[in-house]
């Protein structure tokens, strides 16, 4: 196993225990026994477990950040009402690699707040969703798409508004489908940059059935399992 195929398995490893058991609830040992490899190893890549933590949710966006581009490309979705749909798909937990995604943004929210380096590194992932936003929102502005709005401001509500919403999905909301979160974050945001109709989205991909539990919520949103957490953003691009 090479230094960097090493560093990855221990990343995705980190990703699914932290998400599914919680940052507290995860040993550096059961991450290195997930992974195939040595607790030396781990400590070799991360010197402390927060390292891990951030290390883990920046690999997965950035990795979602790339299927997100590919998919644009292969579809041509380059037109600022369309990037702006596939952004808000971008920042609701959609699929189970979503889920995960999330649920790790939650262990870094909430550590933040008593650690200057989380919050820092909090404060960098957040930046990386809205730079794309207000590229955007700035894009369709030049194409006469929206109007009358600053893409600063719309970016930085619209993490608010999918920030929120997601995490009403993650927690398995009964009164929040995915649809609905989908609808209200196009509603609202159409609304806020002067888009005139329905953002063009995509079909949602198939959501699991819910489990035959009476105390499980009907909500469609994406739910693996036992958890997995998300929140993900394109990179800022030469195009919107």
């Amino acid at each position: 196993m090479s230094a960097n195929d090493g560093r990855e398995r221990i990343l995705r490893a980190a990703l699914e225990l932290i998400a599914r058991d919680g940052f507290d609830g995860v040993r550096i040992a059961d991450i290195a026994r997930r992974a195939g490899a040595s607790t030396a190893l781990v400590h070799y890549h991360f010197s402390t477990r927060a390292q891990l933590l951030t290390a883990s949710l920046t690999h997965s966006l950035s990795a979602a950040e790339a299927r997100l581009e590919r998919r644009t490309d292969s579809e041509h979705r380059s037109a600022p009402p369309e990037r702006l749909a596939d952004l808000i798909d971008f920042g609701l937990p959609l699929t189970h690699e979503d889920v995960m995604e999330w649920r790790l943004w939650s262990e870094l929210e909430m550590r933040a707040a008593g650690s200057p380096e989380l919050a820092r590194t909090l404060a960098s992932l957040n930046d990386r969703i809205i730079q794309p936003l207000a590229a955007t929102v700035t894009a369709g502005l030049a194409t006469g798409d929206f109007r009358d709005c600053d893409p600063d401001e719309v970016a930085t509500v619209a993490l608010a508004l999918l920030t929120g919403l997601a995490t009403r999905l993650i927690a398995r909301d009964r009164a929040l489908t995915l649809a609905h979160a989908r609808h209200l974050a196009g509603h609202q945001l159409a609304l806020a940059v002067g888009y005139a109709g329905e953002l063009p989205f995509r079909p949602l991909p198939p959501q699991p059935a819910p489990a035959p539990d009476a105390e499980t919520p009907t909500t469609d949103a994406a739910q693996p399992p036992r958890p997995s957490a998300r929140r993900r953003a394109p990179r800022t691009s030469s195009r919107p």
